[in-house]
């Protein structure tokens, strides 16, 4: 499943936030809500983890196999802590 959240923008967004369900992943919630305050144009694909074969998606992604992984152009970061720290450094101003 994915949302686009390019606030109107035609162009296709570099980012894509991979995340699980925001309502069961407080640790998929932490970088979207970052992302969402950011107001950068990002794509969102919710990987189902409750599905088989969740973990091959996710180890096509990051080694880790886990979410949430920010894809920027063709690097993928994971961890809501790097995600985090990537935005406040892309993103002026972000934090108060």
């Amino acid at each position: 499943m994915a949302t686009d959240h390019t606030h109107g923008h035609a162009h296709k967004s570099p980012l894509t936030l991979y995340i699980g369900n925001k309502n069961y992943s407080s640790w998929s919630m932490r970088p979207w809500l970052v992302l969402r305050k950011s107001e950068l144009p990002f794509e969102e694909r919710i990987i189902q983890l409750d599905v088989p074969g969740y973990k091959d998606k996710l180890l096509a992604l990051t080694d880790a196999g886990t979410v949430p992984v920010l894809q920027i152009g063709d690097q993928f970061l994971p961890d809501s802590l790097a995600i985090s720290d990537w935005l406040s450094q892309a993103v002026p101003n972000l934090w108060p």
